[in-house]
């Protein structure tokens, strides 16, 4: 009993552990838009800003607010803000806004979905 970490260390441990994965496939993806689509470099920091916005707020919604929903949902909802961050960022257009927005709601909700379905 005594060897096991408090509750609150455990989430602060996970939240950076989320927040380090989000970082990396934030990197990915902006890297990604910039090499191949040529597109400016704030594509990459809203990638960045989005990736870790994404990860935070899942482990936020999920593990330490305890959201009812479910997994899946509350990841759609987690893309859907850092869907918005990003766009907020990158472009400045409507049409962009949505479908940040949209892919946004379908990343998160995939991935939700297939960590739910590993654990």
């Amino acid at each position: 009993m005594e060897d096991r970490l408090p509750d609150t260390a455990f989430h602060y441990s996970l939240l950076l552990k989320r927040a380090i994965t989000g970082l990396i496939l934030g990197v990915i993806a902006g890297v990604i838009q910039v090499w191949f689509f040529n597109r400016d470099l704030m594509h990459l920091w809203a990638s960045i800003a989005a990736g870790v916005t994404y990860m935070t707020t899942w482990v936020v919604f999920t593990d330490w607010l305890r959201l009812s929903g479910g997994k899946i949902l509350l990841g759609a909802i987690s893309g859907l803000l850092a869907a918005v961050l990003w766009w907020a960022i990158a472009v400045n257009s409507e049409n962009a806004f949505l479908q940040a927005s949209v892919a946004g709601l379908c990343f998160g909700a995939a991935y939700a979905w297939s960590d739910q379905r590993m654990t």
